[in-house]
């Protein structure tokens, strides 16, 4: 491959991505670096005439068994527990992730059967892969790094990666919502600190720049439009990934005057979950001048019409810095 290639796959609602780039240095000469897996429960793939597919099915498509960097931007069940898999199939080099490196060993599973509501469930099992995957990914070797802003991997001249979220302030604020559920004495504390962990989630995720040939990549996990108080790294970008799922809290429209993109990437399923792909905010980035493309096809009158079934989305970026897209059926 020539260039850099942004594949965002149909994992419905939820998020998995997959950065390739050219990188002579490296064995095969491409460096990979995944970004979240979507889900990883069977019925978010029972309905497929959209185009859904498990990120794990779609990397052996691809023939991919390496990966440079693996990240999980936060903890929630859309994104993180479509890498369980992926921790036990494919050699990983590096894991990111905003935790201190050996937290996980001081966790145990969880019981599920506590959860009260469907979302509670989901967030218990996501804490409990996660616990997996770090397990799976350190016996294999892989190195289990905690990153935060101003982190900057350097792959090429003309390509690198740049973590500007979150601050050191908001990783302790992760963690203490975290050790609050392990510490728990009992059911109801467990569920309130397990509530309280779980909406704060979004906001603390792991932000993301890319940078090739000139062009800049913003991809901010489920950041919403208030999650963006401690980034102080300039925020323009040529392609964004809104944030949680394009739902109406995504982004400000004080926010995205600052990112300016050209494109705008919505990773709402298909059944528009939760009222993602929210007509609101899909016409005022559509006014501030960015084309929406999407990772499944939510039906929304007046902006999805052209939109038909696909495996993925799938920017490229020439060394010469031009970009272009496509759906891959």
């Amino acid at each position: 491959m020539k260039g850099l290639r942004l594949t965002f796959a149909n994992v419905g609602y939820g998020e998995a991505i997959l950065l390739e780039a050219e990188a002579p240095e490296l064995n095969d000469g491409i460096f990979r670096m995944i970004i979240d897996g979507g889900s990883g429960e069977a019925e978010e793939f029972a309905e497929s005439t959209s185009g859904r597919i498990p990120f794990a099915e779609y990397l052996k498509t691809k023939e991919i068994r390496h990966v440079d960097v693996m990240v999980n931007t936060h903890i929630h069940e859309d994104h993180t527990c479509g890498l369980l898999p992926l921790s036990e199939e494919l050699k990983i080099d590096s894991f990111w992730q905003s935790l201190p490196v050996d937290w996980y060993q001081g966790t145990r599973d969880l019981d599920v059967s506590e959860a009260d509501t469907p979302s509670a469930g989901k967030y218990l099992s996501s804490l409990n892969d996660y616990r997996k995957i770090c397990s799976n990914l350190a016996q294999q070797g892989c190195r289990i790094e905690e990153v935060s802003d101003g982190l900057t991997l350097r792959v090429t001249e003309d390509f690198s990666v740049r973590v500007i979220a979150p601050s050191n302030r908001e990783k302790q604020l992760l963690l203490d919502y975290l050790n609050a559920i392990y510490e728990a004495e009992n059911v109801e504390a467990r569920r309130l600190a397990r509530n309280r962990a779980d909406a704060a989630m979004n906001n603390l995720s792991i932000i993301l720049m890319a940078e090739y040939a000139g062009k800049r990549i913003l991809l901010p996990g489920d950041t919403a439009g208030n999650g963006y108080t401690d980034v102080t790294a300039e925020l323009q970008a040529d392609i964004f990934k809104v944030g949680h799922h394009g739902q109406k809290d995504g982004v400000s429209k004080e926010v995205f005057a600052r990112i300016q993109p050209d494109y705008v990437i919505c990773c709402a399923s298909s059944d528009r979950r939760y009222n993602s792909a929210a007509p609101e905010i899909l016409g005022m980035m559509e006014e501030m001048g960015a084309e929406i493309c999407y990772s499944d096809c939510p039906s929304v009158a007046g902006f999805t019409e052209h939109l038909k079934p696909h495996h993925a989305l799938i920017f490229e970026i020439s060394p010469s810095g031009k970009i272009v897209y496509r759906y891959e059926s």
